[in-house]
């Protein structure tokens, strides 16, 4: 007879992985993508027909996202309000925003202040967006029981 020995933080670490596996699952790339190009090409039209390889990281971020909310569902589900729990998200979700907001930033024609304003806001308002979604299936998900 052998005995296996497993830590507590490998355990916890396959289970986050199979959660996030089961939320990416309703999680259509051609719809962020859409979206991504839909967001950003009132802002900056020319740098996304002409660098397609800015889409990659803008919806690697949108993903992070959507599964920093889908983590946070479950204190929705123990009863906290939505805007309870993006307080205690807050930080990452601004990381994000301004990590987003650098990537573009160095695509995005400088003329002046009031565009760099609309990227810092379009920015935000895209990470809030994929939040939210992140938040809404991660509910709908413990609300059936599939956590």
């Amino acid at each position: 007879m052998t005995t296996v020995i497993t830590n507590l933080s490998d355990k916890r670490r396959q289970k986050q992985w199979r959660f996030e596996r089961g939320i990416l699952r309703h999680l259509s790339i051609k719809g962020l993508k859409k979206h991504v190009e839909q967001h950003f090409r009132p802002i900056m039209p020319f740098q996304f027909l002409v660098n397609p390889f800015l889409l990659d990281p803008v919806m690697d971020l949108g993903i992070d996202a959507y599964l920093i909310g889908a983590e946070f569902s479950r204190i929705c589900y123990l009863g906290e309000t939505d805007e309870e729990v993006k307080r205690r998200c807050e930080l990452e979700l601004q990381e994000l925003s301004h990590s987003l907001f650098h990537i573009l930033y160095g695509w995005f024609d400088t003329s002046g202040y009031a565009h760099e304003e609309s990227l810092s806001i379009a920015s935000d308002a895209f990470i809030d967006y994929w939040w939210d979604r992140g938040l809404q299936e991660g509910k709908k998900r413990y609300r059936m029981k599939l956590h």
